[in-house]
């Protein structure tokens, strides 16, 4: 049989497969190779920020209305007006705010763990949070609140 011969009867050719097929493989395609580049993305290694140093004059302000913020709270829990707990909350709170304030440590949102693994720089922080952690998190409400205070304080006096 020569190749210019017309097929044999009853002889078909394959069917050709769908367009929609061409253009669904094509797009499974695109979706998988943009997962691959939204993990990339999302996980790579972002660029380390670091905080313009604070001024004297700043960190005295801040020093300050700190101190004055953590004297509230003593003053509210001592009055009644807020639980124990809440009280020790509000100083760890408080105590991490005025980190990130001063260094640009992201101290609001990491656990006392990884305050504890950060090294000696926050050391003093993850102190007073750990002292903290008990009167937070504990079972009972705790009467160490003006202990908690004081190291509070001082964290906030001697921070730089």
């Amino acid at each position: 049989m020569r190749a210019a011969d017309a097929p044999p009867p009853g002889f078909y050719a394959p069917d050709p497969y769908a367009a929609k097929w061409l253009w669904i493989g094509i797009g499974a395609l695109v979706l998988v190779a943009g997962w691959y580049v939204w993990v990339w993305w999302s996980t790579r290694e972002k660029k380390v920020v670091v905080p313009p140093r604070i001024t004297s004059d700043r960190l005295s302000r801040l020093r300050a209305d700190y101190t004055r913020q953590i004297d509230l709270v003593l003053d509210r829990a001592a009055a009644g007006e807020i639980s124990q707990r809440r009280a020790h909350q509000q100083l760890s709170v408080l105590v991490r705010h005025f980190v990130q304030e001063v260094s640009g440590i992201h101290a609001p949102t990491m656990t006392l763990t990884e305050l504890n693994a950060t090294g000696s720089r926050l050391t003093p922080v993850s102190e007073v949070v750990g002292a903290l952690y008990p009167g937070e998190f504990g079972p009972r409400e705790t009467a160490t609140l003006v202990g908690a205070g004081t190291v509070a304080k001082q964290v906030v006096a001697r921070w730089s």
